[in-house]
């Protein structure tokens, strides 16, 4: 019988069940579809980064007073979507191809992107325009996001997944390098609107990249009607109180300060650091990092390693840098503060998200998933009002520390209520 000729971009998750040799590095940048999704979804996530920077500058510009408000709506916009939808989102995942689930999400963001450089090259951009286009950014992640995660988990298999889960959780953080500081100049010397264009641009390989990939799903998809689809998902994370201990470990600072914590750094940048824009984009080169450090941790290191305790542990490590950083008034300190930030963060997330994933059969993954989009990132639209409601009364400083310190009161009843999370690995 004659061989089948297999694409050299087609997956095969099932032939990488074999044990890794330990001393082998990064090894899902050894699957070379993962490889280049890894490098376009950098090149696009550096934008992203970008972008937030400059839209958080020209908020602060174009609100006066009124910035911490406003500061507080974009983040309210961004992810009121994910509240929403994330739990749809999930369901295409589990039923539709999820490349062309992503593909679509991307073309959706590429659309957002150019509509919001037009308004601000066109000069007639307001924090309204913003705002409504920041709706249609978090639809489109609303609806992507567990397709994400699931298309990545078809491209390595899982027994590569913590290094893939790691990898794409640093390139988000380690846009904060790249990002910021490219956004620092393009602010100083072009203006917002050029670097709004820039960013609507780095969806372009990405988006080609997706087009012409093809990827074999780990599990047939799901003709299930959407609503008993959505109940099977929640019926298996309430089954397991380790999956819902540890989505309510990022829950929690998700609720409290999430993206907004990292939208009001503008303010501490101006009002507390007295540095100039330049400063506030290197300011945030600290958790880039600390991001990069910790996923070369992660590439020694092994998924089973570690226990609940460990990332409940690296969840607190976090909020007490965070807690910290409110009372900083040194630049130097503060960027040490960010660096710890970006260590605990990618942490966290990236031993979270794999646990979740490798936890869940593969006919339900993108459901649960879209559960744990729901609540590390649909519950977002939470801190946007109470951090920035908070900040106009108390001030930021006191507003990033009392949440930060509620928190940790918050993951310390996690652990002592969730059992599991102490025992199981």
């Amino acid at each position: 019988m004659a061989e089948r000729k297999v694409d050299a971009l087609e997956v095969d998750p099932g032939a990488d069940l074999a044990p890794v040799p330990r001393r082998i590095r990064f090894e899902a940048l050894a699957v070379p579809t993962f490889r280049w999704y890894w490098i376009f979804s950098w090149i696009s996530s550096t934008g992203d980064g970008m972008e937030n920077i400059i839209r958080n500058v020209l908020v602060y510009q174009l609100a006066g007073a009124a910035a911490p408000f406003w500061l507080g709506m974009m983040v309210f916009a961004h992810w009121v979507p994910f509240t929403f939808f994330s739990l749809y989102g999930g369901v295409l995942a589990d039923r539709y191809d999820n490349r062309k689930v992503q593909l679509v999400s991307q073309i959706v963001l590429m659309v957002a992107a150019f509509l919001v450089a037009w308004a601000t090259l066109g000069g007639f951009v307001s924090t309204w325009w913003l705002f409504g286009l920041l709706l249609l950014h978090g639809f489109a992640g609303a609806i992507g996001g567990p397709a994400q995660q699931t298309l990545i988990h078809s491209m390595v298999g899982p027994t590569k997944l913590l290094s893939a889960v790691s990898l794409n959780s640093t390139a988000r953080q380690f846009s904060q390098v790249i990002g910021p500081a490219v956004a620092g100049f393009i602010v100083v010397w072009f203006g917002p609107g050029w670097g709004f264009l820039i960013n609507a641009i780095t969806f372009v390989p990405l988006l080609a990249f997706l087009a012409i990939i093809r990827v074999r799903p780990l599990s047939a998809p799901s003709s299930l009607p959407i609503l008993s689809s959505l109940r099977d998902g929640l019926r298996f994370v309430r089954r397991r109180p380790f999956i819902g201990g540890l989505i309510a470990v990022e829950m929690l600072g998700v609720i409290f300060l999430g993206h907004t914590f990292n939208s009001f750094l503008v303010l501490f940048a101006h009002d507390v650091l007295h540095v100039d824009d330049l400063g506030y984009a290197f300011l945030l080169v600290g958790s880039g990092i600390g991001a990069v450090c910790a996923a070369m941790y992660l590439a020694y290191a092994r998924d089973r390693e570690h226990s609940g305790r460990f990332i409940v542990g690296a969840a607190m490590l976090e909020m007490a840098a965070i807690l910290l950083f409110a009372f900083s008034t040194s630049y130097l300190v503060s960027f040490a503060l960010l660096f710890v930030v970006g260590v605990s963060a990618v942490l966290t997330q990236s031993l979270t998200n794999t646990k979740i994933q490798l936890s869940a059969p593969d006919e339900l993954r993108g459901r649960v998933m879209g559960a744990y989009t729901f609540a590390t990132q649909g519950m977002r639209v939470l801190n946007g009002p109470i951090l920035g409601g908070a900040a106009i009364v108390f001030g930021a400083p006191l507003a990033v520390a009392g949440a930060a310190a509620a928190v940790l009161a918050g993951l310390g009843v996690i652990l002592a209520r969730v059992p599991q999370l102490r025992q199981e690995r």
